[in-house]
């Protein structure tokens, strides 16, 4: 242990025996409530609990290891430090939880804290998870448009309501992944098997985590300089106006292909995006030089680069479903897509041989509705 402080960290695969602290007496289990997910206990695994020491902890990564700990499946953490825990750790360990669906406080004192991560891995489907997060950024897109082109005041400030609500779904939606790389049950429960899958679903949720960011830092920059952004000579402000109509329109049409494993549709997305990125890239310069007004220029400006790179992130989206297309285990057929149970996760020992039929796009896609 360095003199300076530690965060010494201990894990085991079973309850302990007795509490790491006093606690209360067999805590009841209510319903989260208020749009959060209701506790489940794990089923079909041992419990996992984690023991964090964080004496001298460094600011911030107390917060981050609660996140890690959820994610990687831990059921129960113990937080404690040898003098006890500061009000600034309190209040990190109560910020992550209280914007974390399923993590609970279920005990608190001065020696430390007991959390309860109580979401059930297998519980939720992931396709309706991505489906639910593209709504969300579909809303967001559309409070912006409204700021942009609109003459009333928008309500901006219900992005910042979304945006979190986008973060929790995400860390779920990495819980639910890690648990399924080690569990065959919790793979078929959540309707991704395959372990390549895996790995794509992953990525294709944190590109949707930073589109959020993305657009949430576009809402910023119009909640701050609406005035001066409305000003903006009428052609530019459509244009950025236009983009982010676009951006909605190429996030439905580029989950679409995803979820319908689409090559052809993931083609025509990537199509679109190239041919207007030379227009995008063009943007923030010319707004450099048609508006005197710094400040508004600068926050236009952000407003564009967001854009661009919300797009890059879009091409990430549209790689992947390309790329599944021409996994071995994948037969091109939308709703077929599974391996066979119990072929395991990394497919047949012997040399496989695809073939690929490149298919027109199937109707009534997932993500343009609600559900």
């Amino acid at each position: 242990m360095s003199r300076g402080g530690s965060v010494k960290v201990t894990e085991g695969h079973r309850a302990p025996a007795g509490p790491l602290f006093p606690r209360p007496s067999a805590l009841p289990i209510h319903e989260l409530g208020e749009g959060r997910l209701e506790p489940g206990i794990p089923n079909g695994r041992p419990q996992k609990v984690l023991r964090l020491d964080v004496t001298g902890a460094p600011p911030k990564l107390l917060g981050r290891l609660l996140v890690g700990s959820y994610i990687t499946g831990q059921d129960q953490v113990f937080v404690t430090a040898r003098h006890g825990l500061t009000a600034a750790q309190k209040t990190e360990i109560h910020g992550v939880v209280d914007r974390t669906l399923g993590m609970t406080v279920v005990g608190d004192n001065p020696d430390g804290v007991e959390i309860l991560n109580f979401v059930d891995a297998g519980k939720y489907e992931l396709p309706r998870l991505l489906h639910r997060v593209v709504q969300m950024l579909r809303a967001e897109l559309g409070v912006c448009h409204a700021a942009l082109v609109g003459a009333e005041a928008p309500r901006l400030d219900v992005i910042d309501e979304i945006e979190e609500e986008i973060d929790r779904f995400y860390l779920l939606m990495v819980r639910q992944l890690l648990l399924s790389s080690e569990s065959p049950r919790i793979a078929r429960d959540i309707d991704v098997e395959s372990h390549h899958y895996q790995i794509g679903d992953r990525l294709v949720a944190k590109v949707l985590e930073v589109t959020g960011d993305l657009i949430h830092g576009i809402g910023t920059e119009l909640r701050h300089h609406l005035v001066g952004l409305r000003r903006l000579p009428r052609p530019m402000r459509n244009e950025l106006a236009t983009r982010v109509d676009r951006l909605e329109h190429l996030l439905t049409r580029s989950m679409n292909a995803f979820g319908h494993l689409s090559m052809v549709e993931a083609n025509a997305a990537l199509n679109e995006i190239s041919e207007n990125q030379p227009k995008d890239a063009d943007l923030g310069q010319r707004i450099a030089r048609a508006v005197p007004d710094r400040k508004v220029a600068v926050a236009a400006q952000r407003i564009a680069c967001g854009l661009e790179t919300a797009f890059e992130m879009l091409v990430i989206v549209n790689e992947v479903t390309i790329n599944r297309c021409v996994e071995p285990e994948t037969e091109l057929h939308p709703r077929d897509l599974l391996p066979a149970r119990g072929r395991g996760f990394f497919g047949p020992s012997k040399p496989t041989q695809t073939s690929i039929a490149i298919l027109a796009p199937r109707p009534s896609p997932p993500f343009e509705s609600e559900s």
